[in-house]
């Protein structure tokens, strides 16, 4: 069947999209509300891109057509962030981070997790092994839609000991200690599974 997408609704878009786009990383993003609670929400519009400067992108909506989502409200005001990578161990408490909530009210009294130390301004989830701190390097309004493409510029990381080893002059991380979670359509998500090792021709 084919689908020209200018004859679709926006909603039959995202189902198709969401669908068939997959799997995609979680960006599990934590900022600062303006009561000092912390917000905490997963976005799968999602990816890295760009190296240098090091940047990741993260499409973000509003709640309606004229208030944003508390996590683009508070990136515009505070201009930084820290984006997890959740593992699965971690499934529930990102499922119930998404809640739709009234703002400056925190999910992290549903979740269950805790905090730790990271910045000078931002504590990162204990829980998740992998934990961007990021600064708004720029923003652009889709269109005439509601969604914004959010650059993030990542200025330091945090990696859990146990995933990573040293080898020549890099690291590398062990995926399958990191076991992160990814999103499918509708309500599903999906683990990492099999993984295939291929040289790359030279």
């Amino acid at each position: 069947m084919r689908f020209q997408f200018d004859q679709l609704s926006g909603s039959q878009r995202y189902h198709l999209i969401t669908q068939t786009i997959t799997p995609r990383p979680i960006a599990w993003i934590m900022t600062k509300n303006e009561n000092d609670s912390f917000n905490l929400a997963p976005f799968s519009y999602f990816a890295p891109v760009s190296s240098d400067p090091a940047l990741l992108m993260v499409s973000i909506g509003n709640k309606t057509a004229e208030i944003s989502k508390d996590t683009k409200y508070n990136l515009q005001r505070e201009k930084e962030c820290v984006l997890h990578i959740p593992s699965g161990d971690v499934m529930n408490a990102v499922n119930e981070s998404a809640a739709t909530l009234s703002y400056g009210e925190s999910e992290l009294p549903r979740t269950g997790l805790s905090l730790t130390d990271f910045t000078d301004t931002l504590p990162r989830i204990a829980q998740a092994k992998v934990a961007f701190h990021c600064k708004l390097f720029d923003l652009h309004t889709l269109g005439h839609s509601s969604f914004s493409a959010i650059y993030l510029e990542i200025m330091a990381l945090y990696l859990d000991d146990d995933l990573m080893m040293q080898k020549d002059n890099h690291f590398v991380i062990d995926n399958k200690k990191l076991n992160p979670l990814s999103r499918l359509g509708g309500h599903d998500y999906a683990l990492l599974g099999e993984t295939v090792t291929i040289k790359r021709p030279s």
